[in-house]
């Protein structure tokens, strides 16, 4: 991938560390290669920490899911057995009321 659309993807995020936005003042500064290096590395390791904790974060909020869609499971099934319940002890009151 050429500079200008790596730049272009990495000016897509909003970056706080210091190190990488150092390394982008600098090869704006001074375009090289050294710089466009030293760039290069500040952005991998930056990305890489970036997508190891995003991929953590999937992973907490798949396992909450998860949990959500067991308690509905469970809620909708107690909600099933309840009025199952209740239709049958109205059944008996209906025949107590015919009798």
């Amino acid at each position: 991938m050429n500079l200008s659309e790596l730049l272009a993807l990495v000016d897509g995020f909003r970056i706080t560390d210091k190190r990488l936005l150092r390394a982008r003042a600098v090869l704006e500064r001074n375009h090289n290669e050294a710089a466009e290096r030293v760039f290069r590395k500040e952005a991998q390791r930056y990305f890489e920490l970036l997508a190891r904790e995003a991929q953590e974060h999937v992973a907490e909020v798949d396992r909450r899911l998860d949990d959500a869609y067991q308690r509905q499971f469970n809620l909708t099934a107690e909600r099933a057995v309840a009025q199952r319940r209740l239709e049958g002890a109205r059944d008996v009151l209906r025949a107590l009321d015919r009798a």
